[in-house]
């Protein structure tokens, strides 16, 4: 299947971005001295973990919610997706790459490794995703909020994982985590990180006016180093 290349004329990079989006510019340039004290902390890495997509399928933007306009949308709540990525003075990092995957609203990877899997699979449902940012440093993308996925008595919380390579090469991965969850208190590689994984879990708020009923909206900004420069990939 290939995808329209006009397809981001058709629902807008930058209305993805204002679902969330403002939130985000509104977090890192209100409150100076609560702003500034976050930004001296960088975002914590995360292990990329065995789903991410080593053979990229064939619609790749920042649409994960649907593979084309003739196709049905991702099962699932819509949940628009947005942030800057930063250094720790606060300048946006401009060109960017951010990628993101994860599983579906049943808990189920797009990846052969999850194959065994006995959550239901979304064949709607894109999985993987990318976006560059500007100049500004604000990346979006319109996903859906994934569900918990393990088998048995094991369960991972809703998670979304980050990739973010700079254009000075070098890349960080980290994961996104939704507040309020309950698997969030037991989960082995949130807890690892004590209080600093707090940055890393996210609330959802209603994405407004012109997006679809009861979509979310998170709003996640990425800090990196002072010069944007970062270990290699985990």
């Amino acid at each position: 299947m290939t995808v329209n290349p006009s397809r981001r004329s058709v629902i807008g990079r930058r209305a993805i971005l204002l679902g969330a989006g403002a939130a985000g510019v509104a977090l890192v340039l209100g409150r100076p001295n609560e702003t500034a004290a976050a930004l001296r902390q960088t975002t914590p890495t995360q292990p990329a973990g065995p789903f991410y997509a080593r053979l990229k399928p064939l619609s790749i933007d920042n649409d994960l919610a649907q593979l084309d306009p003739s196709r049905p949308l991702a099962e699932g709540r819509l949940l628009y997706l947005s942030g800057r990525v930063l250094d720790t003075s606060g300048r946006p990092l401009a060109g960017t790459r951010v990628e993101i995957w994860q599983a579906n609203t049943h808990g189920r990877y797009n990846h052969p490794r999850h194959a065994h899997s006995m959550a239901k699979p979304d064949p709607h449902f894109q999985g993987f995703g990318h976006d560059q940012v500007g100049s500004d440093g604000v990346y979006g993308f319109r996903t859906i909020k994934p569900g918990a996925y393990g088998e048995g008595d094991w369960r991972r919380p809703p998670h979304i994982h980050f990739l973010v390579v700079p254009p000075g090469g070098g890349g960080l991965t980290t994961q996104m985590y939704f507040a309020g969850e309950v698997l969030n208190r037991n989960d082995f590689l949130l807890g690892s990180l004590g209080r600093k994984g707090r940055v890393l879990e996210r609330p959802i708020s209603a994405a407004g006016p012109g997006k679809e009923p009861d979509a979310g909206a998170v709003s996640f900004d990425i800090v990196l180093g002072r010069d944007g420069s970062l270990r290699p990939v985990d």
